[in-house]
């Protein structure tokens, strides 16, 4: 089962992705914690470059590389063994990278520059889910999510003006677009512990007793009820 952990910066991805591993091993689960996305940017060597890559850059060239980053992250996971027993964890599925790539683009780039990569991204996503159980865990929608989230980045950074704007366009986009076709979605409220929002996650997905049913992880609803 692959498990996309979805959210704006600062909502909480990285800190769930650490519990659920920790609990799902701990449970006798075998997981994997998949490359993060900067690792499928040619153009940076390590996490620290990304910030100094983006304001580089103009906003249509940084969204485009975060959508192909993104393909090449799901062909990767597309070639797993389905034979393999694991719960791969992804940080950032495909809703939140689009959400974030049209953050950074400007208005009237995103329909030109933005929407055949996202039929591409789109027709990866089905050709993984066609072959791999997968599904995506968003952690909360609205303003709500906005607030919570810069009072954490700002206890550790500095949250200037411009990336201040690129995060209320990014929580903008992850709240009035849908879930992403195809992709079963689970919420979890970002001001819930990480701990509740860890069972939540585990007792809804049936993890404990999870096994290669492709048709029931995907197809079944009763694990979303």
């Amino acid at each position: 089962m692959i498990i996309f952990v979805d959210g704006i910066d600062g909502s909480g991805k990285t800190t769930l992705i650490r519990h659920l591993a920790s609990s799902l091993n701990h449970n006798g689960t075998e997981v994997a914690i998949s490359s993060p996305l900067w690792r499928y940017l040619p153009m940076i060597a390590a996490p620290e470059q990304f910030a100094s890559w983006v304001v580089s850059t103009t906003g249509a060239k940084v969204a485009k590389a975060l959508i192909k980053a993104m393909i090449d992250r799901l062909d990767g996971l597309r070639d797993l063994s389905l034979t393999q027993e694991r719960v791969h964890l992804v940080d950032r599925g495909p809703k939140t990278v689009y959400a974030s790539a049209h953050a950074h683009a400007h208005a009237h780039e995103r329909h030109t520059a933005l929407e055949p990569l996202r039929e591409h991204l789109a027709a990866s996503v089905r050709t993984l889910t066609a072959v791999q159980p997968c599904v995506a865990i968003e952690l909360g929608q609205g303003e709500k999510v906005l607030q919570i989230a810069l009072s954490r980045l700002t206890s550790s950074q500095t949250v200037t003006p411009k990336y201040l704007g690129y995060l209320q366009a990014f929580a903008a986009e992850m709240h009035t677009s849908g879930d992403w076709p195809g992709l079963p979605t689970q919420r979890i409220s970002v001001s819930s512990s990480v701990e509740f929002n860890c069972v939540a996650v585990i007792e809804s997905l049936c993890l404990s007793t999870i096994t290669n049913d492709h048709a029931h992880a995907v197809g079944d609803p009763r694990p979303w009820a």
